[in-house]
C-alpha cells in the first residue's frame, strides 16, 4: 500500500504552471477536459444544482476549472486542510501523533465525524488560528468554520492538493504518511472514484450535507488519483442539487471517468 500512495508522488522538480494560465499540455487532453465538462456542466444544470470543478494534471500542467473561483460549502472536505494543519503541526514538533490524535483524525475521515474535527480544530488554536495558517500558506480561499460550515472554491482545494503531492506543504515522509490515510477513507466511492476505477489509488475526502426531502445542500468529492503514470488533482463541489442521490453520484463518476479518458488520450 506504500508503494501505491508514494507513486502519487512524482519526482517533479519544478511547480506546475498556475491553474489560470494557459497550459503547455498537448491539445487534445486539453480539449477532451474541456468538452467533457461542458456535458457534466449541462447535467448539473438540470438538477438545478451549482457545480463546481477543477481538474489539475500536475504531470503535464493541463488543467480545466469551471465556477472554479466560486465559494461553495465544504461540508466533510474541510476535514482534508484541517489534517494537513495537523500534520505540519506534527512535523513541527507542536503537537504529537498521540493515541488520542490518531483515533481523532480515525474518526474525522474515516467516519466523516465533524465533532472530531472540531477536537481538532481546538487543537490548531481554533478555526481563526487554523485560517491565518491557511492564508499564510497562501489559501485564503479556504476558509473552516466549526461542525462542517467551511467554504472554499475548487481552485483553492485544487491548488492545495497539487502542492501537498509535490511535497511542498509537508516532508516527503509525512506526504506519503497523509495520502496513505486519504487513500484509506472508503466512503463515497460511488462518486469520483466509481469513474476514475477501481484500481485507480485514489487519496480523496468526501463531504455532503443533506437539505432533507430530494435536496442536497453540498455533495463534494476532493483527492488526487495516480493515473496512466501521471498524478491528477479532481476537486468537484455541487451545491443545491435535486434528485436522488444515484443522480449526484453519477455526476461525480462522469467528472472522474472524464479525468481517466484525459490522460489516457496523451500517455
Amino acid at each position: 500500500m506504500i508503494g501505491l500512495v508514494l507513486a502519487l508522488i512524482p519526482g517533479v522538480t519544478t511547480p506546475p504552471p498556475a491553474i489560470f494560465t494557459p497550459s503547455p499540455a498537448p491539445i487534445s487532453e486539453r480539449v477532451v477536459l474541456e468538452t467533457g465538462l461542458g456535458d457534466a456542466l449541462a447535467r448539473a444544470k438540470a438538477l438545478g444544482g451549482t457545480l463546481g470543478v477543477t481538474i489539475i494534471d500536475v504531470t503535464t500542467g493541463a488543467s480545466v476549472t469551471s465556477n472554479g473561483d466560486q465559494n461553495l460549502p465544504m461540508a466533510g472536505v474541510q476535514h482534508l486542510p484541517i489534517a494537513l494543519l495537523v500534520y505540519r503541526a506534527i512535523e513541527a514538533g507542536h503537537l504529537s501523533m498521540t493515541h488520542d490524535m490518531h483515533g481523532l483524525l480515525s474518526r474525522m475521515l474515516d467516519n466523516d465525524d465533524s465533532e472530531a474535527a472540531n477536537l481538532l480544530l481546538d487543537q490548531l488554536g481554533g478555526s481563526e488560528a487554523a485560517n491565518a495558517q491557511l492564508r499564510a500558506l497562501g489559501y485564503p480561499a479556504i476558509f473552516l468554520v466549526p461542525n462542517d460550515a467551511g467554504y472554499a472554491s475548487p481552485n483553492a482545494l485544487a491548488q492545495l492538493l497539487s502542492d501537498l503531492a509535490q511535497n511542498k506543504l509537508l516532508g516527503a515522509k509525512a506526504t506519503a504518511e497523509l495520502l496513505r490515510t486519504f487513500a484509506g477513507v472508503g466512503t463515497s466511492s460511488n462518486r469520483l472514484h466509481a469513474g476514475l476505477g477501481a484500481r485507480v489509488t485514489f487519496a480523496h475526502v468526501p463531504g455532503t450535507i443533506s437539505g432533507g426531502d430530494d435536496r442536497n445542500i453540498a455533495t463534494n468529492d476532493a483527492g488526487i488519483a495516480s493515473l496512466n503514470g501521471r498524478t491528477v488533482v479532481v476537486v468537484t463541489m455541487l451545491e443545491g442539487a435535486h434528485g436522488p442521490d444515484a443522480k449526484r453520484d453519477a455526476l461525480f463518476a462522469s467528472v472522474g471517468a472524464l479525468a481517466a479518458t484525459a490522460t489516457s488520450a496523451n500517455p
